[in-house]
Formats: C-alpha cells, sequence, structure tokens
C-alpha cells in the first residue's frame, strides 16, 4: 500500500505534542508544528531537507517564492538567509519533517553512485529547490517516522534511514543542487565554499576580493555566481549573517546591544541597531519581546 501524503501527517502528530520545533532524539533530525499561521520572518537556513506533512510554507528569496506542500519537500544546498512563511490550511496545524543535510554522506554515497544511469537534470539557478516526492522516498520518510517513535529503533535504525533520505534525495529531481555542491570545480562548490568562510569568519573584516579568493574565482564572476545562487550579493549575505548571530547573542547570551554588535564585526553600534531594524523590523532592544514570535516555528537556523 503506497505511504500518502496524509499518513506522514498523522505519523508527525502522534509526535509533536507542541508548537514548535521538537527535537528527535536522531542529531540533524527535527520535527516542526505550528498551530497557526506565521507571517513572514528571516531565516538563516543551513543546508537542510524539509519534507511537508501538512499546510504549506512558502520561501521568498527577492522576486522569487518558493512554495512546498504536502507531497513536496524543499533541499537547501548552500546556507542560504531568505524569509519564510507558515500557513496552516484547514483545521490542522502545519506538520513537516527537517533533516539536516549531510555533506559527508553526500559525497560518500556520490562515490558509489553510477551517475551516468541518472536522468540529465540541468542544475537549479538557487541553492534551494522544491521537488515532489515519489514513493520510494514516501516510503524511507515513513520508516524513518516510525523509528523515532521508538528509542530502540531510533538509535538502531534511525541513522541509516537518514543515510537512506540522503540516497532518495540524491536520485531524485531535486537531487543534483546536491549533486552539483559535490563538484567542487563547479559553481556550486565554489559558492559553497565561500558561504561556509563567512559563516565561520563573519566577525573579520571580510571584502570580495577575500572571498573570491576562497572561492578560486576572479571578484566579478564571484559576485554574479555568489548573488546567483543565494540570492543575495555577497555583502548582503555577512551582514545577514552578523544579524542573525548577533540577535542569537541578545537572546539567548544576555548580551548588550552594543556588546553584539562588536561580536560579530561592526564598528558602528547605531549602524549595527539600524541595519538590524530593517532586517527583522524590530530594534535591537526590543527584541527578547519578539522572541516568543520566532520560538522555532519556521526552518533551523546553523549552529
Amino acid at each position: 500500500m503506497p505511504i500518502t501524503s496524509s499518513r506522514i501527517a498523522r505519523q508527525i502528530l502522534s509526535l509533536t505534542p507542541h508548537n514548535g520545533h521538537i527535537p528527535s532524539g536522531l542529531d540533524g533530525v527535527t520535527l516542526m508544528r505550528a498551530n497557526a499561521t506565521v507571517a513572514p520572518t528571516p531565516v538563516l537556513q543551513e543546508p537542510t531537507i524539509v519534507i511537508m506533512g501538512q499546510g504549506l510554507k512558502r520561501g521568498y528569496l527577492g522576486d522569487e517564492v518558493f512554495h512546498y506542500q504536502p507531497g513536496q519537500y524543499l533541499i537547501v544546498a548552500v546556507p542560504m538567509h531568505f524569509n519564510c512563511d507558515t500557513v496552516v490550511c484547514g483545521d490542522g496545524p502545519m506538520l513537516a519533517l527537517a533533516v539536516r543535510v549531510d555533506m559527508s554522506t553526500i559525497s560518500e554515497l556520490l562515490s558509489k553512485m553510477n551517475l551516468s544511469t541518472m536522468p540529465g537534470i540541468d542544475a537549479p539557478k538557487r541553492g534551494m529547490v522544491v521537488a515532489d516526492l515519489d514513493d520510494a522516498m514516501n516510503d524511507t520518510v515513513y520508516r524513518l517516522l516510525q523509528a523515532l517513535a521508538s528509542p530502540d529503533e531510533v538509535r538502531v535504525l534511525g541513522p541509516q534511514l537518514v543515510r537512506e533520505l540522503h540516497y532518495r534525495v540524491l536520485q531524485g529531481a531535486g537531487g543534483e543542487c546536491l549533486r552539483a555542491l559535490l563538484a567542487w570545480h563547479g559553481r556550486y562548490g565554489s559558492i559553497y565554499r565561500a558561504c561556509e568562510h563567512i559563516r565561520v569568519n563573519y566577525s573579520q573584516d571580510l571584502d570580495i576580493a577575500t572571498l573570491a579568493r576562497e572561492a578560486a574565482m576572479s571578484p566579478s564572476v564571484f559576485h554574479q555566481s555568489f548573488k546567483t545562487v543565494t540570492g543575495n550579493s555577497p555583502i548582503q549575505y555577512l551582514k545577514a549573517i552578523r544579524l542573525h548571530r548577533a540577535r542569537e547573542l541578545i537572546l539567548y547570551a544576555g548580551k548588550g546591544v552594543a556588546q553584539a554588535a562588536y561580536a560579530v564585526g561592526y564598528v558602528s553600534a547605531s549602524q549595527f541597531s539600524r541595519e538590524f531594524k530593517r532586517l527583522f523590523a524590530y530594534s535591537p532592544t526590543e527584541a527578547t519581546c519578539h522572541i516568543g514570535e520566532h520560538a522555532a516555528v519556521h526552518l533551523l537556523s546553523p549552529g
């Protein structure tokens, strides 16, 4: 009997007793439930596979809108900054499963796969793509959700099921962006390295020339390629990383506004406050008042 989206939704519902992001007991795997519609919010998303069980999520990247709903999944191949909202449809909550992309698993699987037998699908323009679930992937997702209900099964079977899910994604229509990512000489691999460099060194004085060298590109080609893949210029992306990190320091580490600003690389607290409000629509001093609105109803931020 084929696994349907409604069966996947029921299984997620049984594992999510409350609103928010719910740890699964398996590293890199998170269950998501939203009981009410949530307006677009800036998110900083690590490479992740998000499988929809119920409801609708939308990612806004410039003029593009990425809709993903039951029967579909989102692949984020490189760390991305975009706006995301959640729509509750009908009587039930939004339900989804998020699995962090493990690059070492992707590399290991690709080394064993015969890529020449895969359908010739062009790599998507952006670093994220929406794809349809096929029967094989539905089956893998459902068995993973069943394992999450048992502490013994999640320990014994969970890692192998996550590996199988990576394999199913690589085989599917949305897997080309991940396959391209591991071609380190290509655009995706170069931009991924640059994104990782920014993510680790965001507090340093980074410029286009430095980042282009990291990507092994000329500054002009790097700038255009980076914007094509991520939807942001390198400087916009760096600024977003800094502001998200500063927000975490204010909310969860108890840092003051000036402390957080300097910690992430700003030299002017006033400029930091202006840019923070422009991104989040509230000031840094108001951030703690908004913590409930952002209590894990959207995608996962990188650690």
